[in-house]
């Protein structure tokens, strides 16, 4: 079985290393377009991911999760709240039976640790090696690589990002939807004592996600931010010098969390939810972003690519054991099927989060935020929303079956 995988990403790494968990046999190359990164950037520089429970225990089937969970922080409760709104939340780990509801880790952290556990394995790296087409025939899918030579496989996953250019080259459109905010990501610091709290707090412009992070500083925490609001707004904050970023901040969050004190290096981009159309053709799979891109207000995006890379796996597995070819249409349509819910449910339950605490009107407005005043009271809808986060449950959303 030869599989190639476009994108060295933690998206693409990640499939190859679920599929090479299930088929060792497996001859799987992946292929990135850019150079492998080498040091480690300044702790107020990282960019970082939230890990949620289902996908911590997956990373541990995988055999790394030790080594995640020295690099990470615990995220041990949650705190919601609304500025200018009455009324806020505390999920916390017990709600679930944990000790924890999840855990964030700086990319190149995770990235090295699951790069060296693919070459461990025995995945082929290979960088920098672009991919500039993907030729599918009768027979099977064809490379044609940046070095003008051509490499046949039985399967290609396609993991090269947002807006792919080889799923745009084979046809594939997209749904694209405006959601008419941007993204701004930075690491902030803080003085503070409290360990293990995500704060999410939602303003009229948009919601503030805090991310904690591990910190060695006596009485400092680090958080990493990511900031969403109307573009104009967003791109307004970008130009701001650091001492006017960390004053807007804080009118924006208040002074739960302590006062900020320092903020690195910071990253804007404009929020499109985008979904292919097509994920799934004979002897090819679209995946991660290039497949299915969400708002970054929950940290969903990289736990559900996680699922599916799972779910691919599994599928393979049984197809192989039943001597079946990987890159049959047959076989991509079945994990097609398993992973549709599971993406419909995530797409949907973010997109709600992200537009549920926009101001609407004193009529839409005061059942909200009475619902969050009294969620603490709630302890069995406080528990079924910490389980949904934590990855441990899905559940319906209006219009929407059971799952």
């Amino acid at each position: 079985m030869h599989i190639a995988i476009v994108g060295g990403g933690m998206v693409g790494l990640a499939f190859a290393i679920g599929i090479k968990h299930v088929l060792p046999a497996a001859e799987i190359c992946v292929f990135e377009a850019r150079a492998l990164p080498s040091g480690s950037p300044s702790a107020l520089d990282s960019r970082a991911t939230a890990l949620n429970l289902a996908s911590c225990s997956l990373l541990e089937k995988w055999g790394i999760w030790p080594q995640v969970h020295e690099a990470a922080a615990s995220i041990r409760s949650i705190h919601v709240s609304s500025k200018g709104r009455f009324g806020s939340a505390l999920m916390d780990a017990g709600d679930v039976g944990e000790e924890a509801l999840g855990h964030v880790i700086e990319n190149h952290h995770l990235g090295a640790l699951l790069m060296q556990l693919a070459q461990t394995c025995g995945v082929v790296i290979e960088a920098p090696a672009g991919v500039v087409g993907l030729a599918i025939a009768a027979s099977q899918p064809v490379l044609l690589r940046q070095n003008g030579e051509r490499m046949a496989a039985d399967l290609v996953v396609v993991a090269d990002g947002a807006d792919s250019q080889l799923a745009r080259q084979m046809g594939i459109t997209s749904e694209r939807r405006e959601v008419e905010q941007r993204a701004i990501a930075a690491n902030v610091r803080c003085e503070d004592t409290q360990e293990g709290i995500a704060w999410e707090r939602f303003t009229a412009n948009g919601p503030i996600a805090l991310l904690p992070l591990p910190e060695n500083i006596p009485g400092q925490r680090r958080y990493n931010l990511i900031w969403s609001a109307h573009p104009e707004r967003a791109k307004a904050l970008e130009t701001l010098d650091d001492a006017a970023f960390l004053t807007a901040l804080q009118q924006e969050v208040g002074w739960r969390v302590g006062r900020f004190t320092a903020v690195g290096c910071r990253t804007g981009w404009d929020l499109v939810r985008v979904r292919a159309r097509e994920q799934v053709r004979g002897g090819l799979v679209i995946a991660g972003n290039a497949a299915h891109t969400l708002h970054p207000v929950a940290g969903q995006g990289f736990n559900l690519s996680l699922r599916d890379a799972d779910a691919l796996a599994q599928v393979l597995r049984e197809s192989a054991a039943e001597g079946a070819a990987p890159g049959s249409i047959e076989v991509l349509q079945r994990y097609d099927r398993s992973t549709a819910d599971d993406q419909r449910f995530t797409t949907g339950a973010t997109d709600l989060l992200a537009t549920l605490f926009r101001s609407r009107g004193p009529l839409l407005d005061l059942p909200r935020d009475t619902a969050l005043a009294t969620l603490d009271l709630l302890l069995p809808l406080r528990r079924q929303i910490a389980q949904r986060g934590a990855g441990r449950t899905r559940a319906t959303l209006p219009g929407q079956a059971q799952l």
